[in-house]
């Protein structure tokens, strides 16, 4: 699927170990450290994710997850290579969140092993969103204007064929 207007490329692909994969592409206008460190400093991540985020940064490390009200969810580092490879667990899904230098600035590729194959286009949703407000983070503006996350959600629904 193309970006269009939404600047994030978002794939299906159904063929890995029977589990669905969205994978995102965006470009970013800063270089992969300033990306880098976006994704890793517990500070940044938590500044543009849903939730306050700690991660020990090693392979086997902890990353935690703070959504308020909610109990504290935790995953494990399953890949790390600063600064271009980031992968951890959460829940029972997988993240992969790999950079690489583009012209003017970076490349992030996101992999997300879903779960729950009846929730490909709220995932797609959400992480549109989460790389829109990283977007708007690493700009340093208020935050990401844009569609509702239902309207994402219907757009990911067709475009993706759910």
């Amino acid at each position: 699927m193309t970006a269009g207007k939404f600047k994030v490329d978002v794939s299906l692909d159904s063929t890995v170990e029977g589990q669905p994969v969205l994978r995102f592409r965006r470009r970013y206008g800063h270089d992969v450290e300033r990306l880098w460190r976006a994704l890793s400093e517990d500070s940044e991540l938590s500044a543009w994710f849903p939730c306050a985020v700690r991660l020990e940064q090693h392979v086997g490390g902890v990353i935690e997850f703070r959504f308020p009200d909610e109990e504290p969810d935790q995953g494990k580092v399953l890949e790390l290579d600063q600064p271009h490879l980031l992968a951890f667990s959460w829940d029972q899904e997988v993240l992969r969140w790999q950079l690489q230098p583009d012209a003017g600035g970076s490349l992030l590729l996101l992999t997300n092993t879903i779960q729950d194959p009846a929730k490909v286009a709220n995932v797609a949703a959400g992480w549109h969103g989460c790389l829109e407000q990283l977007a708007a983070f690493l700009d340093g503006s208020a935050g990401a204007a844009g569609q509702s996350h239902e309207e994402l959600v219907r757009h990911y629904s067709q475009a993706l064929g759910q």
